[in-house]
């Protein structure tokens, strides 16, 4: 992700070049297990969402509309989509939202928790309870999301609370080894070893977080839950890990610079996002994004509606323009992004795409094939970065 800090916001390169989701992956057992795939599931009846009806609201001309997004940089008008794009129904009718840029999951939440009040907040599933268990956020009022029905129904359950739905899911993507086909061979199946490989050293990049390093770890030794390891099973993983960063050319936390270091062939392997697949394509290197043995792992963000909004309509219309179709059918295109809304016609994508993200194939986004987190309480969490702070002080 390329980052540049100024007051609270923070201007990024999305698309074809990078999109930090740190800790952002899904819950669900599968990932927009329709978009226009044949055998997709039928989906389940809705959460209700909201207590208070939505005729005891009132009406949207009666809201101050001046609507407040705290957004990932890149996924604001016009940037997303750009003039005439997904977004512009909404603009249309009811003006260009005011945007604050977030920078992570737990960024956001302190933000929040710190007295800050968006009206909508676009973080990732697995964050969902701790912003129920804050008591700043409310249901959605599903009624309201004309889009809706069209949404993935493992991702619509995954964003439920108490049968309530708090997380309306937008936005989802694939983490995997990408590597170099010309430079590359791996050693035997396809695997997440790759980046351990010794044959390989000085040209792989490990993506610079404090979870993902070990649950890959975890996957590749067999660990029965790499989410929730063991104290000692993370120090296994540690000593493993130290064992095995000399490798690296270095750890990377902007895609930006790992796409340019990848382009200039300082490195052949890395972590990478599906954005980094399609930057490496139209560079014209010879790439293949991995379909690891291990299975792949993946993220989920959607919309969470804050609870003392007083664009309570806003946020409903604003949210059902970025689920629409339209929104998903510019989002795959451009940034290599799955999305929550299934009503995609597969003709109209790269069959690029549509092949390496497996749009066409619901088994390749449930497990064993893909692997969805589950929420980590903040001690579990902080056991995970704590280790890999002692791998990279190593």
């Amino acid at each position: 992700m390329s980052t540049e800090h100024d007051g609270e916001t923070t201007k990024r390169t999305l698309g074809r070049g990078d999109f930090l989701k740190l800790g952002a992956l899904t819950v669900g057992s599968g990932v927009l297990a329709a978009c226009g795939a044949e055998g997709a599931p039928e989906p389940e009846p809705a959460a209700q969402g909201s207590t208070e009806k939505a005729e005891e609201r009132p009406p949207i001309e009666s809201e101050p509309g001046d609507l407040e997004v705290f957004e990932w940089a890149g996924y604001e008008f016009p940037t997303y989509g750009g003039k005439g794009g997904p977004l512009q129904p909404y603009v249309d009718a009811y003006g260009k939202p005011k945007y604050v840029f977030l920078t992570s999951d737990d960024q956001a939440i302190g933000k929040v928790r710190a007295g800050y009040r968006p009206d909508t907040v676009h973080p990732c599933v697995d964050y969902t309870g701790n912003w129920v268990e804050m008591g700043v956020v409310q249901p959605w009022d599903t009624s309201l999301i004309s889009n809706f029905k069209d949404l993935e129904p493992a991702l619509v359950k995954g964003g439920q609370v108490d049968g309530q739905q708090y997380f309306i899911p937008a936005d989802w993507g694939f983490s995997s080894p990408l590597y170099r086909a010309d430079k590359v061979e791996p050693d035997g199946e396809e695997s997440w070893t790759l980046m351990y490989d010794d044959r390989y050293k000085g040209k792989i990049s490990w993506w610079d977080s404090p979870l993902e390093n070990f649950v890959i770890w975890g996957y590749v030794n067999g660990i029965d839950d790499p989410w929730e390891m063991t104290d000692d099973e993370l120090d296994e993983g540690r000593d493993f890990l130290i064992s095995k960063k000399h490798l690296c050319r270095n750890f990377w936390s902007s895609q930006t610079d790992m796409d340019a270091d990848f382009a200039a062939g300082n490195i052949w392997i890395a972590y990478a996002w599906g954005g980094s697949y399609t930057g490496a394509k139209k560079a014209g290197l010879d790439v293949v994004y991995s379909d690891p043995k291990e299975g792949r792992l993946g993220w989920n963000c959607g919309f969470v509606l804050i609870k003392d909004t007083d664009n309570f309509r806003h946020a409903h219309e604003y949210v059902n323009t970025w689920v629409s179709a339209e929104s998903a059918l510019w989002n795959i295109t451009n940034y290599a992004y799955g999305m929550a809304n299934t009503n995609l016609d597969l003709a109209k994508i790269d069959p690029d795409l549509v092949a390496v993200f497996h749009l066409d194939d619901p088994a390749a986004r449930e497990e064993p094939r893909a692997h969805y987190a589950r929420p980590l309480t903040t001690e579990r969490r902080a056991a995970y970065a704590q280790r890999w702070d002692e791998v990279k002080a190593a």
